[in-house]
């Protein structure tokens, strides 16, 4: 196989040297919610849930030779993301057009830029280069031929916590920490297109990653432009305080402890149905 790759690489290397290019993604993300704690939730904003958590988010991946960035398509939330009906309303975080991924492919470094509660971070790393399992298997995916290699490694499962309302179990459900399971990740990706870039950070490969199937996320590359009009500089986003990776991830549960309290306290004084939801 490897000596398969190294023919389609030197075929292809002509058509994207010295090009930028887009591909576009879409990531989907499964969750099983259970409403089972919340009997009394009302009808709509139970469906309003499903709805707003089946539809899939777009992104972009810009990139040369050398390097990408990788940011989520703007897009205008309508009124209804933001309420939950008379009476109350519910609030989650995640994903923000304000998140930027600029990702060094040769060095493997990356800079994210991303917006938590509204206020901006910088944060650095270093991606280690999962051992890739080349698996011999390939398929069309567009136009292209892709191939699957895959790595295992052990996360957290996923959760899905919700609270609707008053909760008297609140400090029992923060002492509960999942044990991690080993997960085995999918990614397919194309010599037809030979730079080592893909999505987030799924990359390092011999060619573009088109597609990923990690744990509950399956992301789908939806189209490659090759020089596309709409062009952008692939340098690293400079806005933002910046911080370790260790210490964004603090940052960011102290932060959703404190958005989940105050949640919770404004609810018991004012008697409404407000909802926190968070992964």
């Amino acid at each position: 196989m490897k000596s398969v790759f190294i023919t389609i690489l030197l075929l292809s290397f002509s058509l994207v040297n010295a090009q930028q290019i887009k591909a576009s993604y879409s990531l989907k993300v499964t969750r099983k919610v259970d409403f089972s704690e919340n009997p009394n939730m009302p009808k709509h904003v139970v469906d309003r849930i499903k709805k707003r958590f089946s539809e899939p988010v777009n992104y972009d991946l810009f990139f040369d030779q050398n390097q990408s960035i990788y940011k989520q398509q703007q897009k205008l939330d309508t009124p209804q993301s933001q309420s939950g009906g008379r009476g109350g309303r519910w609030m989650r975080y995640g994903a923000s057009s304000q998140n930027i991924i600029h990702t060094n492919l040769a060095t493997r470094k990356q800079t994210n830029q991303q917006d938590l509660y509204g206020k901006i971070f910088l944060v650095n790393k270093d991606i280690k280069i999962p051992k890739w399992n080349f698996t011999g298997e390939s398929k069309q995916i567009g136009q292209y031929t892709a191939y699957e290699a895959t790595y295992t490694q052990m996360q957290n499962p996923p959760q899905f916590r919700m609270s609707f309302g008053r909760s008297q179990n609140t400090d029992q459900e923060e002492e509960k920490k999942p044990k991690k399971i080993q997960v085995t990740v999918s990614v397919w990706f194309t010599p037809d297109i030979p730079i080592s870039a893909g999505p987030d950070n799924y990359f390092g490969l011999p060619g573009l990653v088109l597609m990923v199937q990690d744990s509950n996320k399956l992301l789908v590359c939806t189209e490659v432009q090759m020089n596309p009009k709409e062009k952008i500089k692939l340098t690293p986003p400079k806005k933002g305080d910046k911080v370790s990776w260790q210490e964004f991830n603090e940052i960011r549960q102290k932060k959703a402890k404190e958005m989940s309290d105050r949640f919770q306290n404004n609810s018991n004084r004012t008697n409404q149905n407000r909802m926190f939801i968070r992964n």
